[in-house]
């Protein structure tokens, strides 16, 4: 425990964390944040940064999805509806990477070199973040963070809880889409005559989105503990149990979806639980819609090619129980 002190300090916070009345009032705050005029502006920047990506890679003829494009894109977005500064912008993507790592529950010897980065990675985004709420507090502008900030003020609330929300956004808005993008990417390339219906028409890009979350789900596992005796499906679950719930599984549930293994751009309805359940449903979700819709529709017009490297593997990630995606995903185009 001693190592990873900042690290309990700032998730136990989150309201991820938290059950009502706590988990009401930090989420009531938090969508300030996710205000229509501030979504409207993010499209924009999705757009400009999936772009600038693809710029670096266009004219090599092949690129890894993971490398090149998942695992940056959702912390650039983050950082720059944040209002980051451009400097501490790659330090903001490798702590989101640190943390989000160990909170993945890795399961490998070196767990503790894992934690102490992710010790580290919490102490400096701390900080850096304690810092532009204070700048903001004097001067608000329009990014995410003076929205926040705002909030909290005029409910007269403890500011420093406010970076506890915001790595929560940012290991949210970072952790799953980038698992997404490659998922996706994979999942298509798996299936061509999807992928040809999706390029002949691109309309389908939303259904395409919510089959792609339902088929290969980025966070298979949550993890709950029971506050008391409870029978959930016939089985006895004592107060104090560790539950694993399967979303991933539920998202193949013959009883729910028809064909389930079928991966179906055009699946209607598609009740999928991605997004998770009741309460702590997705609070960025539109965030990660926008993202998601705006990625593969640029990576289809501007790469019509797409297919897998025949020189080079896929490697699925296997060293997280939480989360599912690709550690390297190679195609050419």
């Amino acid at each position: 425990v001693n190592l990873i002190q900042n690290f309990i300090r700032v998730n136990s916070k989150m309201m991820i964390e938290k059950d009502p009345p706590d988990h009401t009032r930090l989420r009531k705050l938090a969508n300030q944040g996710f205000t229509t005029r501030a979504i409207e502006s993010w499209q924009y920047i999705i757009q400009n940064t999936t772009d600038r990506l693809l710029d670096n890679v266009q004219n090599h003829g092949s690129m890894d999805i993971v490398s090149d494009l998942s695992v940056i894109l959702p912390g650039l977005i983050i950082a720059e509806i944040f209002g980051v500064p451009e400097t501490q912008r790659a330090n903001l993507i490798e702590w989101a990477i640190d943390m989000g790592t160990f909170w993945g529950a890795p399961g490998s010897s070196n767990i503790e070199e894992y934690a102490r980065k992710a010790d580290l990675a919490a102490a400096q985004f701390s900080e850096l973040i304690s810092q532009l709420i204070e700048e903001r507090g004097r001067q608000p502008g329009t990014d995410m963070i003076s929205l926040l900030t705002v909030a909290y003020q005029e409910q007269g609330l403890n500011l420093e809880e406010l970076p506890s929300q915001c790595m929560l956004i940012l290991n949210a808005a970072h952790l799953t889409t980038a698992d997404l993008i490659p998922n996706g990417v994979n999942a298509l390339l798996h299936h061509p005559e999807q992928l040809q219906k999706l390029q002949e028409n691109p309309a389908l890009i939303n259904p395409a989105v919510e089959e792609i979350i339902r088929f290969d789900t980025p966070a298979p596992f949550v993890f709950r503990v029971a506050k008391q005796d409870l029978t959930i499906g016939g089985k006895h679950i004592l107060k104090g149990s560790v539950i694993a719930l399967g979303l991933g599984a539920a998202n193949h549930d013959p009883a729910k979806f028809d064909s389930p293994e079928v991966f179906n751009i055009m699946r209607s309805p598609n009740e999928h639980l991605g997004f998770a359940p009741g309460i702590h449903f997705c609070l960025g979700v539109v965030l990660a819609r926008m993202e998601l819709i705006t990625c593969f529709t640029t990576l289809l017009r501007r790469l019509p090619n797409l297919r897998f490297d025949p020189d080079k593997q896929a490697i699925p990630r296997h060293t997280s129980l939480v989360f599912k995606g690709f550690d390297s995903l190679p195609i050419k185009f």
